[in-house]
């Protein structure tokens, strides 16, 4: 473990330092986290140990996986227009809104809703109007009969404010014929802020995972948290924010268990 973390820093400061050269604006951030998960027995783990790499128009983010460095994303940029961006090499698929969740500064749940896909190929995004498009075409050149593998997904949403709420609705399709709609919300209700997020896949038996986070102001940095997912699991806890690095989550299910997260994030 020790190793592990060892050649993860070595590995972000080696790459921060090549590109540092040539790009005074490269900047590098990570986390950290620690879960303690009680139950019928105790048990201890580290979900997620990450460093970010990133400069104008490239990103490199890495994670420590079984004592080993892990690529996540490793692509670079072109800016074609103000609205249209072209995106090189290893990267999220555009497919829905789980991607990030993994990552516990993006999460305020210890739990994440389900996995997301990283390939290597080329992405497009474009967006004018409140309308947003995201396109990828890649992954496996070829598959072990030799035959093309290479496939496409891409992401159409719609996002609109008023009275103080902000919506996004999504959409997004494969060549798997895999088909997933999303909804997104922040806002406030008497004072509270929430964020609430849903997706429904259209594809898989009507599989779908809501979640939802509320800030009370007068709770002074405390969240609470509420999910639901389609195999009739609820989830709740409560988390609350340390400072502006470091963050506690708690988190109960339906089986009994509850998993307590420290995460601290640069």
């Amino acid at each position: 473990m020790k190793n592990g973390i060892r050649n993860l820093i070595i590995t972000a400061a080696l790459v921060a330092g090549i590109f540092g050269i040539s790009n005074a604006q490269t900047t590098v951030s990570g986390e950290f986290s620690s879960d303690v998960t009680i139950g019928d027995a105790t048990a201890f783990s580290s979900p997620y140990t990450g460093l970010n790499i990133s400069g104008d128009g490239w990103e490199l983010s890495t994670n420590l996986s079984d004592g080993n460095v892990s690529v996540e994303e490793a692509k670079y940029s072109w800016s074609i227009t103000d609205a249209i961006t072209a995106t090189f090499g290893s990267q999220a698929e555009p497919y829905g809104i789980a991607w990030g969740l993994h990552r516990p500064s993006g999460n305020s749940f210890v739990s994440a809703p389900r996995d997301h896909n990283v390939s290597n190929g080329v992405g497009v995004a474009a967006s004018a109007f409140g309308v947003g498009v995201n396109a990828f075409y890649g992954g496996d050149v070829t598959d072990d009969a030799g035959e093309s593998a290479a496939y496409w997904a891409a992401r159409v949403s719609y996002g609109i404010s008023a009275f103080g709420i902000n919506s996004t609705v999504g959409l997004s399709v494969n060549s798997d014929d895999a088909q997933l709609i999303d909804v997104s919300e922040s806002g406030a209700v008497l004072g509270i802020p929430y964020e609430a997020s849903f997706e429904y896949d259209l594809a898989n038996d009507g599989a779908y995972w809501l979640r939802g986070v509320v800030t009370p102001g007068f709770a002074k940095g405390a969240f609470g948290l509420i999910g639901y997912n389609s195999d009739e699991e609820v989830l709740y806890g409560v988390g609350y924010n340390c400072s502006d690095n470091m963050k506690l989550s708690t988190e109960l299910s339906g089986d009994g268990d509850t998993v307590i997260r420290a995460s601290y994030s640069f």
